[in-house]
């Protein structure tokens, strides 16, 4: 459990830097975890956007 844990830790923080690690996404044992991880971050980045563009008052 730790591991997928990690794993999707390292995904997030990945994400959140703008890369993406291919050995991680591809391990047998943990890549979906990472990509999970991933994932979820990408998908809150875009929220983020979103929101500030909303707060400025853009459209489109």
């Amino acid at each position: 459990m730790e591991d997928a844990l990690l794993a999707y830790n390292a995904g997030r923080v990945d994400a959140l830097d703008g890369r993406r690690d291919a050995d991680s996404a591809e391990h047998p044992d943990t890549g979906a975890d990472y990509r999970r991880g991933f994932l979820d971050a990408r998908i809150e980045v875009v929220n983020m956007h979103a929101e500030l563009r909303r707060l400025l008052g853009y459209e489109g």
